[in-house]
């Protein structure tokens, strides 16, 4: 089983079925994140980048964006779209760019790939590392409510061309994994049964912002991102957060 192997063919469409439009994400990220709480922000780290999907429509807007991912097949997809020089090929939870940004954003719930704790404090640690005094860190999660759900739900099944995509997820002890099954159309009626696992975690909200306290950052701002209003039953969240000298 492979991560991100040939689901990557079909992994930009189902990631905006699943979340929002691009254009719906986007704007919320700009106008309702960054100009809100950042608003002479001109450079960007995104962090699990991945095929620069939202870093070209940043760029676009003006902004400089540096992007970092760990996923080789996720970044010479994104590298036919720009310069080489602004993507780095390296693990978010322990890096160092040698360079301070306006803005780290991670984003669709990319953190959720870091299954412990311990690798959730890393990522906070160096988006702190690679932060001015003043500036923020933008993230979302999908929360332990909504994989708890998808584990109850049926599965979701996708079609490109003669290609059927079937998600399912599974609750395992310490984590959450997406069993893919892409069924592949080679000619008459003959498929090809390709099968990738992709793990996931999530942690309390509670959790969350007590650690990111401790670590020297204040919360600008929690929503949901699709009902404004984050309760027990939010299925995804994002956090704004400012890098600051001590808790206010």
């Amino acid at each position: 089983m492979k991560t991100y192997d040939k689901f990557l063919d079909y992994y930009e469409e189902v990631v905006r079925w699943i979340n929002s439009p691009l254009e719906d994400e986007v704007f919320f990220l700009k106008e309702d994140c960054i100009v809100e709480y950042n608003p002479d922000a001109k450079n960007i780290l995104e962090l699990a980048c991945g095929t620069w999907a939202v870093a070209k429509e940043f760029i676009k807007a003006g902004y400089e964006v540096t992007g970092l991912d760990i996923n080789e097949n996720m970044l010479a997809k994104a590298t036919k779209n720009i310069w080489k020089e602004n993507i780095v090929l390296w693990d978010m939870t322990n890096f160092d760019l040698w360079k301070k940004f306006d803005v780290v954003l991670c984003n669709y719930n990319s953190i959720c790939h870091l299954l412990t704790w311990v690798e959730w404090q890393s990522f906070f640690e160096m988006a702190y590392k690679h932060l001015e005094v003043g500036w923020i860190l933008v993230f979302d999660i999908n929360t332990l409510f909504e994989f708890e759900s998808i584990t109850r739900d049926f599965a979701q099944f996708y079609t490109f061309w003669d290609d059927v995509v079937c998600l399912e997820m599974f609750k395992k002890p310490s984590h959450f994994e997406w069993l893919i099954k892409i069924f592949s159309h080679k000619k008459d009626s003959e498929f090809e049964l390709i099968t990738e696992v992709v793990k996931e975690n999530s942690f309390p909200i509670s959790k969350i912002e007590k650690e990111l306290k401790a670590k020297w950052f204040k919360l600008l701002e929690k929503v949901d991102y699709h009902y404004g209003q984050v309760s027990a039953e939010s299925e995804r969240v994002y956090f704004i957060w400012q890098k600051i000298l001590g808790i206010s």
